[in-house]
């Protein structure tokens, strides 16, 4: 018998360019990810200059703010790390505005 995992939303895929920091990162630089789906709770990231032990169990804080704590991590196909956040902490404002970036399919 097949497990199937199902998402109280589905997400939209996607293909955002974007900026993430690791929380409490002794380095605090902004760097590079790929956006790959997203949801009202959630999103899947590409990390280009990390690795599934340096995220595991970490916050990442997107370029617009938005703080998500990572539930998962594992090697991507090409450089990197692939991750998925839920995101937490989300005020009223933002939770509408990434409902609208959802809706519309908007770019980053």
């Amino acid at each position: 018998m097949e497990l199937k995992l199902k998402r109280l939303l589905p997400r939209n895929f996607i293909d955002w360019r974007g900026q993430y920091m690791i929380e409490d990162d002794p380095e605090a630089s902004w760097r590079e990810c790929r956006v790959i789906d997203v949801s009202t709770f959630g999103a899947g990231l590409e990390l280009v200059d990390a690795t599934p032990d340096e995220t595991a169990g970490r916050s990442i804080v997107l370029a617009d703010n938005l703080r998500g704590e990572v539930r998962h991590a594992i090697p991507a196909k090409s450089n990197g790390v692939r991750v998925g956040i839920e995101f937490v902490d989300l005020t009223e404002a933002e939770q509408t505005y990434l409902t609208s970036l959802v809706q519309l399919q908007a770019a980053w």
